[in-house]
């Protein structure tokens, strides 16, 4: 074979290769192995992602005694006083106090507002958390 034969051989093959490249990476192409494996080279793009995960129940329970409240069943007490749907996704527990503190969307100068949920009550009420100090 000469020289001229044996370079368009090569460019062909390489030219084959890219274009096979090409095909296997848009996942034209799959390749099937010997074994029960099928592998698929390339990357799909999803359009959306749905996922589901369940976390444990937060408690919040008062010090040196048995009882406690969960997070979603003072977000439900919360819901039905006057705290309502302002609820902000920030909160804590008081252990001593054995209250449920959960931040409030609602504007007043100077506060800084939470909805206070008592753990042995059930019930509920906002604190305004205000400095007392008037801005000048």
């Amino acid at each position: 074979m000469n020289k001229k034969g044996s370079a368009s051989i090569f460019f062909i093959i390489i030219g084959l290769l890219f274009v096979g490249g090409y095909l296997i990476n848009e996942g034209i192409i799959t390749i099937n192995l010997p074994s029960t494996t099928t592998t698929t080279v390339g990357s799909i793009v999803p359009t959306s992602i749905s996922t589901t995960t369940t976390s444990p129940e937060e408690f919040c329970q008062k010090k040196d005694t048995d009882i406690k409240l969960s997070l979603s069943e003072a977000k439900n007490i919360a819901l039905l006083s006057e705290c309502g749907d302002r609820l902000k996704d920030t909160y804590i527990c008081n252990e001593i106090t054995g209250t449920w503190w959960i931040n409030l969307d609602i504007e007043k100068e100077g506060c800084n507002p939470a909805c206070v949920i008592n753990v042995e009550t059930k019930t509920s009420e906002i604190n305004w958390r205000c400095t007392g100090l008037l801005p000048m």
